[in-house]
């Protein structure tokens, strides 16, 4: 504010807000850097900077949170300082509502989702600003004109237009969600494209941050998993799943080992209507049994697909991403977020392979599992040492898998764990140092262990199973159920889920493959459960399986969602009606009958911007509004002429003249409502690029 009032030039001014936010802020965080001195510290600071900025343009995760603060930092003090340059040099609000809303949205992206209400508050504040400024600069023109106007037009015009807003905003937060165009979901997409790329670069940059509680539980797509410090998880709900089988809650997997941190490379994205197969065709592994889930959202919104196993279709519109095969699954995403209360099906291919069928598989590994056998060259000998000698004299890669399942469930499982050096190994560091973690420690570990001995496997996270209501016949899982496991790929077989987690049990298999059953087996089963054997037909594996779209938020005794929608927007009109009623009428009902008609065509014309200049007649007014409105020439004049016989001649007009009064006042607004609209926002678009070319002049 005090460099925009100042009378430095613009290049000057500019470059003394930029350095001092830079020296001020690079001084107050290198103060945290190690050192035994200020020099000290500013110079290894310094090195942490270049370093990091290496990580930030070369494409590999950073996991200095240092550098975060830092550059939190630097964008506080660039938003402050263009927002008060902004308004008080150029007198132009959006420099300072558009970096302070990209700014507000970046951090509402990790924020609880409690601070949402902000939103609103910035957006008041905002429209606030924006009618300030604006009358402002309408006074300064009116004083370079030297037209008389009341001081307290500005508080007036921005108290209305503050109470309009509010209504506005207040009628959008309670008008609730219901089924999502998918046009509107796409369109949406197109626009938010460059921001969820901003995101995902700024999480791969500040890689090791604690998440926010959305990503910590899941409920949005991170494409990096890095080591953190402490944390802890709530117990808050998140889903309620109805489905006959338990399973993991599948969101994402990740398939690259950096030495730091897992990444999920870049996948294939593609979009998927209702019912339509995620593969191109329904079809499963061997030893898989399709189910059908459920499942209701609990939490306030998701941005991803929980899905469990082999998903085949689901009952919403989704972004599906794949890697290398449209079987190898990345991340499932919702065209529009899955909102609380709304539900969606998954149709999933449930693993029922038994421990004998794994051991026993043979073949070759499909081509594209090779990118899940990827290592970085810096990964310790030792690591791969300590693979081979757990995974010992084990015949197949079940066996293999299980016995480092079971050699890292033997180590301490902890949320409150120091995290690597910036110079070791996250899996090394592990094994041999710290020898404890939570589960993106063990589940990353058991990957690299096995992809060093020639297993593919990748990491996964979501939820486990969560707590069964017999009643309901229903899961309810907690935030406390945020999960990463470890997925192993078996020819034949596909993924299969294990749990190098000591906190969570293993998953229990059978020994053997279970016996098929005959045909008049089946048919009993089918009769018992009332199942319809169409279900199994291998030409309809969908059967009459019913999908469910997303549901709007169920309220005990609410009104359905369209009413309410429909209240909403006629309680805002309503709203509107009385304000501009008020507005309308105010000061006018209690004037004489001969000069009500004039005062409201001042009145809309003073809104118009072209009200009666002073010192000039009302003869003299209407004869210019004719000019300016042709049509209205001849009411004008009865409307002038009544006006002036009683107010300054005295004369009380008789009934025939009333009557023509009247006819001429609705003549005169009803044309005036409709040309001077236009007339309005012709006349504000005009005065805009006047001032820009006024102030690029300047």
């Amino acid at each position: 504010i005090a460099l925009g009032r100042s009378r430095f030039g613009r290049f000057s001014v500019h470059v003394v807000g930029i350095l001092s936010g830079a020296i001020i802020v690079s001084f107050v965080y290198s103060w945290f850097a190690p050192g035994a001195s200020p020099p000290e510290r500013f110079i290894t600071f310094l090195s942490r900077i270049v370093d990091w900025l290496g990580v930030a343009f070369n494409g590999t995760p950073g996991t200095d949170n240092l550098l975060f603060a830092y550059t939190m930092g630097l964008l506080g003090w660039m938003v402050g300082y263009l927002g008060g340059w902004s308004v008080t040099r150029i007198a132009n609000p959006w420099w300072a509502i558009i970096p302070a809303g990209a700014a507000l949205l970046l951090n509402l992206s990790y924020a609880p989702p409690d601070l949402l209400p902000l939103v609103f508050v910035y957006l008041l504040a905002s429209f606030l600003l924006l009618t300030t400024v604006s009358a402002a600069g309408r006074a300064e023109r009116w004083r370079a004109d030297e037209v008389d106007y009341s001081s307290a037009h500005t508080s007036r015009f921005a108290l209305t237009s503050a109470a309009v807003a509010a209504l506005i905003m207040l009628a959008a937060w309670r008008i609730p969600v219901g089924q999502v165009s998918q046009g509107v979901a796409g369109a949406w997409e197109t626009v938010a494209g460059p921001w969820q790329s901003l995101q995902s670069n700024f999480d791969r940059v500040f890689a090791s941050l604690n998440p926010s509680p959305l990503s910590g539980r899941g409920l949005t797509a991170v494409q990096t998993m890095a080591p953190r410090g402490s944390f802890e998880l709530g117990n808050d709900p998140v889903m309620l799943v109805a489905g006959r089988e338990p399973a993991y809650w599948r969101a994402a997997t990740y398939d690259q080992y950096t030495g730091r941190v897992m990444t999920s490379s870049a996948p294939t994205a593609t979009h998927l209507d209702r019912r339509q197969p995620l593969s191109g065709a329904i079809e499963a592994d061997q030893g898989r049994e399709i189910v059908d889930y459920s499942i209701t959202m609990l939490a306030p919104s998701s941005g991803v697909i929980f899905a469990p196993d082999s998903p085949l279709t689901l009952s919403v519109p989704v972004e599906y991403d794949y890697r290398n095969d449209p079987h190898d699954f990345s991340v499932m995403k919702p065209l529009a977020q899955i909102r609380q209360n709304q539900k969606y099906n998954v149709l999933t291919a449930v693993s029922r392979a038994s421990i004998q069928e794994l051991q026993q598989t043979s073949g070759a590994y499909p081509p594209w599992t090779r990118p899940y056998l990827q290592l970085p060259p810096s990964l310790p000998q030792r690591v791969r040492a300590e693979s081979q000698r757990v995974v010992g004299d084990a015949q197949n890669a079940y066996d293999a898998a299980t016995h480092v399942e079971a050699y890292l469930r033997s180590f301490t499982y902890s949320t409150h764990v120091s995290v690597p050096p910036a110079d070791r190994d996250w899996v090394s560091y592990l094994l041999f140092q710290s020898k404890e973690g939570y589960c993106d420690y063990f589940a990353t570990a058991m990957t690299v262990m096995l992809r060093s001995v020639g297993i593919p496997a990748r990491v996964a996270s979501g939820y486990v199973t969560g707590e069964y209501n017999a009643t309901t016949q229903s899961y309810l899982v907690t935030e406390a159920q945020a999960h990463t496991w470890t997925e192993v790929y078996f020819p034949n077989y596909g993924w299969i889920t294990f749990e190098p987690s000591a906190n969570r049990p293993a998953p229990t298999r059978l020994e053997k493959p279970l016996t098929p059953l005959t045909d008049a087996e089946l048919q009993s089963v089918l009769e018992a459960d009332q199942l319809d054997p169409s279900f199994l037909d291998e030409d309809d594996p969908l059967g009459d399986v019913t999908f469910v779209g997303p549901l709007p938020t169920q309220n005990n005794g609410a009104l359905p969602p369209l009413a309410a929608a429909v209240v909403a927007v006629l309680a805002l009109l309503v709203a509107a009606s009385l304000l501009f009623a008020f507005l309308w009428v105010r000061g006018i009902s209690g004037l004489p009958v001969f000069a009500r008609a004039y005062a409201q065509i001042v009145r809309l014309a003073t809104w118009s911007g072209i009200g009666p200049r002073r010192g000039q007649t009302p003869f003299e007014f209407a004869d210019e509004l004719s000019h300016a409105v042709p049509a209205v020439e001849r009411p004008l004049i009865t409307i002038a002429d009544t006006f002036v016989g009683g107010f300054y001649g005295g004369h009380t007009p008789d009934a025939h003249e009333l009557q023509a009064l009247q006819a001429a006042r609705r003549e005169s607004l009803r044309t005036l409502f409709r040309s001077m609209a236009l007339r309005r926002w012709s006349r504000w678009l005009a005065r805009r690029v006047h001032d820009v070319a006024r102030s690029d002049r300047r």
